[in-house]
């Protein structure tokens, strides 16, 4: 008895100390494999909050009208509205409910539809082999992150038409804004004067490039901002506001979506070396294997919902104002949703996870990111990277909801 008392106090403690903190620890995943089978539905007494993390459960919650991605008293967040985050932050679709949302919607996922996926990997071919030469992230562990970060942000930019010498300003001032919107969001990093000030800043000068290319654009280009602005004209009750922040919405998303997948899978190849062996056999499967990551390694392990009216989810009563944490992470570890699901496995048949979450709100750039991320992990094996050793020299980034790898030498 004292053995299994110690062995269970052992698993206590290294596991997170609660679900906000699971996404920056080394190994969340025992733990949230638990909860989805354990405790698929319960209240956190640390935030009073109410927490989803059973396939069912996360499914009940991200299909149910009820559950707003904003709380129904403050679509922004009230420690940026008046500044020029908030001209952002209220026209995303990622952020907004009903008729907007599903007019801006359609716009979005109608002009990811209407870009080439060939166009796509040639871009991130092409743009992987200039920045190999600018980086060298062969060089060593900073250099690698700084080309897996490096390169969806070129590609993405591309595929918006900004011009090239503003691609990088532009990803600069995209992370500032995103990281002051996430922490009014959710409260990581804390949101303080000098990082308003900065989120303020960068939103204001992103505000400026996006109407200018607006402004100056070739209505009848294939880039992915005339792509939006043609398919929210057709759609009717067009909005240039909206126009402009779901293309810098784009980047926001888009970059750090690609940049995870990227390093998560080249540490799933450094974990198994059978694996890599077989891809580099046969290059294909790393497809395979980019699939098993967003199952198994996600990018976003939670996001959040807010009930807009008294109600119950799944029958457990819910009052209006109550905030859900939905582990999406959780889910994907459940056995009802994935047999065997703490198993790597590239072959997996009927394969289903919820990174890019269902319902209303499921991403519907999901292509254009594993394309990308392909692209660049293949580049990356072919001149010759070597992965060894890569696992033991990763922490990850601050962040109550997502799982983003930074490396270190």
């Amino acid at each position: 008895m004292p053995s299994e008392v110690n062995e269970k106090l052992q698993t206590q403690l290294s596991e997170p100390s609660h679900v906000r903190a699971a996404p920056s620890h080394p190994d969340p995943y025992p733990y949230y494999a638990r909860l989805a089978v354990q405790k698929p539905l319960f209240r956190e007494e640390q935030s009073g909050a109410w927490v989803a993390a059973s396939a069912a459960m996360v499914k009940s919650v991200l299909m149910n009208d009820d559950c707003r991605t904003r709380p129904f008293y403050e679509p922004v967040p009230g420690s940026i509205e008046g500044t020029a985050m908030a001209e952002i932050f209220r026209y995303l679709v990622r952020m907004n409910d009903g008729e907007n949302h599903r007019r801006d919607r359609g716009a979005v996922a109608a002009s990811l539809q209407g870009i080439c996926t060939g166009q796509v990997v040639s871009l991130a071919k092409n743009m992987a082999t200039e920045l190999t030469d600018l980086i060298e992230p062969k060089r060593n562990a900073e250099q690698l992150t700084r080309f897996m970060f490096s390169l969806p942000a070129f590609v993405i930019g591309a595929l918006l038409g900004i011009p090239r010498e503003k691609i990088e300003a532009v990803a600069h001032w995209v992370g500032d804004y995103s990281a002051a919107a996430t922490a009014a969001v959710t409260g990581v990093p804390l949101l303080d004067a000098k990082l308003i000030q900065t989120g303020s800043h960068a939103a204001s000068q992103l505000l400026v490039v996006f109407r200018m290319m607006l402004e100056a654009l070739d209505k009848n280009s294939g880039t992915l901002l005339a792509l939006q602005h043609r398919k929210a004209q057709q759609m009717g009750n067009y909005d240039a506001n909206a126009v402009i922040a779901n293309g810098i919405g784009y980047m926001a998303q888009g970059c750090v979506a690609c940049s995870t997948v990227i390093g998560n899978t080249l540490l799933a190849l450094s974990r198994n070396t059978a694996i890599q062996a077989k891809v580099d056999r046969n290059p294909t499967l790393l497809a395979n294997v980019v699939q098993e990551v967003l199952r198994c390694d996600p990018t976003t392990h939670s996001t959040l919902r807010f009930v807009s009216r008294d109600t119950a989810i799944a029958g457990q009563k819910m009052q209006q104002g109550d905030t859900i944490i939905v582990l999406l992470a959780a889910a994907s570890r459940d056995p009802t949703l994935n047999p065997e699901p703490n198993v790597f496995d590239i072959f997996r048949p009927n394969r289903k996870y919820l990174e890019f979450s269902v319902g209303s709100h499921a991403c519907p750039g999901v292509e254009v990111a594993t394309l990308v991320a392909e692209a660049a992990i293949k580049h990356l094996l072919d001149i010759g990277l070597d992965v060894e050793g890569l696992a033991d020299h990763v922490s990850y980034r601050a962040s109550a909801h997502v799982r983003i790898p930074i490396f270190n030498c």
